[in-house]
């Protein structure tokens, strides 16, 4: 229909989403490249909006597909802050900043040559979003408790405080009904369980979690991702 009123850039976008969850569903053999039954990415005409869209739904990807170097090269490399208000803007455009600064964050954690360059950008755009919420923006808690959670593990903070600021992201995002970034919580909090605090058990708890949570969420490209990813941690639970 929007096509037959001529209303291409709105088809494009709509694609764009379209394309993304069948990604997350599993139901395409692409995780962040946007080809598949909707759409082929490498055939859209790159419009001022549909420029803009194309990289929130590919840095949301990104970062559900673990793929945060991508997701913080599009970060640093690009720029579409002109079209993606966060303060007052929609819905669309807060997940996108949201997942960026995630990807920065894991990026920081990963690679410590580019630490600053990664921690920098990401506070940038955890302020703005901490900004928002201090102006009644009540939709973000779960974002900003997140984000919260990743910037102390870097900050090297003791190890119960960390574990109580990924908990509370944990809850508050579940509370909200967000399944998908309960899930996505328990994944970073996985994470640094396995990489800093060096709890194995632990880690294999939340990363069951965020399988069920996805699971629930109807994200199967995901679920499939994390079992291949955590593998072997996976495996350690079958013999205990």
């Amino acid at each position: 229909q929007m096509v037959e009123l001529k209303e291409e850039d709105q088809a494009s976008c709509l694609r764009l989403y379209w394309q993304m969850c069948f990604n997350l569903m599993g139901s395409s053999n692409s995780t962040v490249e946007l080809i598949g039954k909707a759409m082929d990415e490498r055939e859209v005409v790159f419009t001022s909006s549909v420029n803009t869209s194309f990289f929130a739904v590919k840095t949301t990807l990104c970062c559900l597909f673990g793929r945060y170097e991508l997701g913080a090269h599009l970060a640093i490399e690009k720029n579409h802050k002109r079209n993606l208000n966060i303060i007052g803007g929609g819905f669309s455009g807060l997940m996108f900043w949201f997942h960026r600064s995630l990807c920065l964050y894991a990026m920081a954690r990963k690679i410590k040559t580019k630490k600053k360059q990664y921690i920098a950008q990401a506070k940038r755009i955890h302020k703005e979003l901490t900004n928002s919420l201090k102006n009644k923006n009540p939709n973000i808690l779960h974002y900003v408790s997140l984000l919260n959670a990743e910037k102390a593990a870097l900050a090297q903070k003791k190890n119960q405080d960390v574990k109580k600021l990924y908990n509370d992201a944990i809850t508050m995002s579940a509370r909200g009904g967000y399944a998908h970034d309960a899930a996505l919580a328990q994944e970073r909090f996985a994470d640094y369980l396995l990489n800093i605090a060096g709890d194995l058990q632990e880690a294999r708890y939340h990363i069951e979690g965020a399988i069920q949570r996805y699971t629930n969420w109807g994200a199967m490209g995901v679920v499939e991702h994390l079992h291949n990813k955590y593998h072997d941690v996976l495996a350690g639970s079958s013999t205990n």
